[in-house]
């Protein structure tokens, strides 16, 4: 059954259009918070003409504010966005759905596996259409859903690489010309999302090994696959140059995508305990974030020259590491635990009041709602991952999902960043529910052990971080 005609993924795409629109209609005129209103001056800047410009020291990526900066110019709105982002909503519950039906439809008996596939893709949609913190930021003036929806797009791409080579080794003299060239155009459209990707985030720049060694991975003897990697590097070369090439002269030094490590740095490694900025565990207020910046190094470096102040931050943050080793490391399941946070930035909204109307019951609910459902992704997920994962498409999904987390637990953590990897989660925790018994079969079944070995490594790890700051959205509750 091809997926549009499926009516189950219908009805979930329905509700989940209708739970992002619902709020954006009852609460259109609601203001930009932090963050988000740089975002808006950033796109204010390119709708008129400026291009590319640095904030307080900080050079964000280019990718969502020279897209606002489109709709500013085309609406006289940047929030006009928000279209956008119900749409990639809408194409990332199609995309997770297709994800989970190719993850959970190849395993190797027992017979029926295109149903059990077809019922992992189902809860997987579902997944996503109901998550709280998937619909909260849809609404939001944030890079959380499209780039999700990119970042799908390209595991999409990435299985039809895949693919399309193997089927070219079995052609052979029925049309192998025409199967190679599917695969290079695969590999192609891969290799220009995930450069989308680097221009959308910063910490996306080091992601492109992990699909070169996706696509090579059981093939390092064949020179198609290795083909197709060339094909992969040149295409995402090709996207970010441009920028980079126009970034590095005008602001006098080298930038690929961004210059946020200085600063991330500063607010993970200095005297002040690492710097977040989600409820009941954050700096809430400039009083508090000011306090806090007291007690630490004083900034280094002219915050209008970003590349100087990018070196500087960058540089005592090393000094500081080198002189602290044992705090450095310490703090490493901190920073790990405040992007593993269950709540987000929509129990800050909440708390803060900024949902005006709802009955506080309301609000309790959906704080709930977000907390439970979001832990539930991050341990299903990660059963399922370490249970049924495999081939390269588990590889590349596994080492996307430990890259970020290593990142942020050198720099610095907030929820927010965790947003966009839950999708990768849910196909994983999807295929759990769909089929417990096939996970059960598949630990059992594997060589000495080693997949139950290392589903309870990662329990053992991910349950401590996922608990560390549960308290932190009730009043009465706080901590443990």
């Amino acid at each position: 059954m091809t997926w549009y005609r499926d009516k189950h993924l219908w009805v979930a795409l329905v509700v989940g259009i209708l739970l992002r629109v619902l709020p954006l209609a009852i609460w259109y005129d609601d203001s930009c918070v932090r963050d988000e209103c740089t975002y808006v001056r950033l796109a204010t800047r390119f709708a008129a003409g400026e291009g590319m410009t640095s904030s307080v020291g900080w050079l964000w990526a280019p990718g969502y504010p020279a897209i606002m900066g489109l709709f500013k110019a085309l609406t006289g709105e940047a929030g006009a966005i928000k279209a956008l982002q119900v749409v990639a909503a809408a194409a990332a519950t199609v995309f997770i759905y297709l994800l989970a039906q190719r993850a959970f439809s190849r395993s190797p008996a027992p017979p029926g596996n295109a149903a059990a596939g077809r019922r992992a893709g189902r809860i997987a949609a579902w997944l996503y259409a109901l998550s709280a913190h998937q619909i909260f930021f849809t609404g939001r003036l944030w890079s959380e859903v499209l780039y999700g929806a990119i970042l799908m797009g390209g595991l999409l791409l990435f299985g039809q690489a895949r693919d399309a080579l193997s089927a070219h080794w079995r052609a052979r003299g029925d049309d192998p010309p025409a199967a190679q060239r599917r695969a290079l155009t695969a590999a192609l459209g891969l290799g220009a999302l995930v450069g989308v990707c680097v221009l959308f985030r910063g910490v996306a720049q080091y992601m492109l090994p992990i699909f070169v060694v996706g696509l090579l991975w059981g093939r390092l003897r064949r020179k198609r696959a290795w083909l197709q990697a060339l094909v992969l590097v040149g295409a995402t070369v090709l996207v970010v140059a441009p920028y980079s090439a126009y970034a590095t002269h005008k602001f006098g030094g080298f930038v690929l995508s961004d210059k946020t490590m200085g600063r991330m740095m500063w607010l993970g490694n200095n005297d002040f305990p690492p710097i977040t900025f989600d409820y009941g565990n954050g700096q809430l207020s400039r009083r508090a974030y000011r306090a806090s910046a007291k007690r630490g190094r004083p900034d280094c470096g002219s915050k209008k020259d970003v590349m100087e102040f990018d070196r500087c931050q960058t540089e005592e943050a090393v000094a500081w590491i080198k002189e602290h080793p044992k705090e450095f490391v310490g703090r490493m399941p901190m920073r790990a635990a405040q992007m593993l946070n269950p709540h987000s930035l929509l129990t800050r909204h909440l708390r803060w009041g900024n949902f005006p109307g709802m009955p506080q019951w309301m609000d309790e609910l959906i704080i709930l709602w977000q907390a439970a459902g979001s832990g539930l992704v991050m341990l299903l997920g990660a059963v399922g991952l370490t249970s049924r994962g495999k081939g390269a498409t588990g590889l590349v999904v596994g080492g996307i999902l430990v890259y970020h987390v290593a990142a942020i637990a050198l720099l610095a953590g907030l929820s927010r960043y965790r947003v966009p990897l839950e999708p990768l989660l849910m196909i994983y925790a999807a295929g759990l529910l769909a089929s417990p018994r096939a996970a059960r079969r598949a630990l059992s079944d594997s060589f000495l052990g080693w997949r139950w070995l290392l589903t309870g490594l990662t329990l053992l790890v991910l349950l401590p971080l996922i608990l560390w700051y549960l308290p932190s959205g009730w009043y009465s509750w706080r901590q443990w």
